[in-house]
């Protein structure tokens, strides 16, 4: 498991797993972690959100 860490700049240095297929994600720097390798899977946390609410409300 990877590991970022908050730098005194305040970029993120290290890897972090992506949420959903938990490849490691090099954060090179950046102002805030990317938590997700592409937007594909990003889209897909949000969608399986929805649906998720949308049976709850359902049932």
């Amino acid at each position: 498991m990877g590991r970022a860490r908050l730098e005194k700049d305040g970029t993120y240095h290290g890897d972090l797993p992506c949420r959903w297929c938990e490849a490691l994600i090099a954060q090179g720097g950046r102002r805030r972690p990317r938590r997700y390798c592409n937007g594909w899977h990003r889209t897909k946390t949000y969608v399986s959100w929805v649906v998720t609410a949308i049976v709850g409300i359902l049932s």
